[in-house]
């Protein structure tokens, strides 16, 4: 029997991202070559280091084994969004990350929380920060089409997707109102 953990090699995972690195370099520079050399018209090559980035803030930050899956969620719905908002702006704007792409992202962020709410109902505590700030951010893109004309032209996928934070957040409080309002005061001194 062993009393220590079983310690992994370094030397290989620290090789392994330099490798990453060099390889994810390569790829920026090439695209960004052949962008120059084929058409400035659009800049798909911010397109590919973004995808590259991305990727690199997905894989950091899986990597953690402690994370709360919550989190992930968290990150991974602002990451996305910012990529489909940076890829739409790159096309000339057509507006499809804000009227269709940022709802989509929402619905599954939502139900995702939903999802873990009913699975883990025992040990909600944990999702209750990030259930909040998902449940804000999810209300941005209605009071951007109540505040701004013309920016959200097609609201339906809006609408659709701030009902059902409103309906995942409400039933989240039903469910576990007591215990985010216990988290609440633990972690803000409320």
């Amino acid at each position: 029997m062993t009393l220590y953990p079983k310690v992994r090699n370094m030397q290989k995972g620290n090789l392994g991202i330099k490798i990453m690195i060099i390889v994810s370099i390569v790829i920026s520079i090439t695209s960004i070559i052949v962008n120059v050399f084929t058409s400035l018209k659009y800049l798909w090559c911010i397109i590919v280091i973004v995808g590259i980035i991305y990727s690199w803030v997905t894989v950091a930050y899986s990597l953690h084994r402690n994370i709360n899956i919550a989190s992930s969620v968290m990150i991974q719905t602002f990451a996305i969004s910012a990529l489909t908002l940076c890829i739409d702006h790159i096309l000339g704007y057509s507006g499809w990350a804000i009227n269709l792409a940022i709802p989509i992202i929402i619905i599954v962020a939502n139900t995702t929380i939903l999802i873990l709410t009913f699975v883990s109902i025992h040990r909600y505590y944990k999702y209750a920060i990030y259930q909040l700030i998902i449940f804000a951010v999810s209300m941005i893109p209605l009071f951007i089409y109540f505040a701004f004309d013309n920016i959200i032209v097609n609201p339906i996928f809006t609408i659709i997707s701030s009902s059902i934070a409103v309906f995942t957040f409400v039933l989240s409080l039903i469910l576990c109102g007591r215990t985010i309002v216990e988290e609440l005061n633990r972690r803000m001194h409320i």
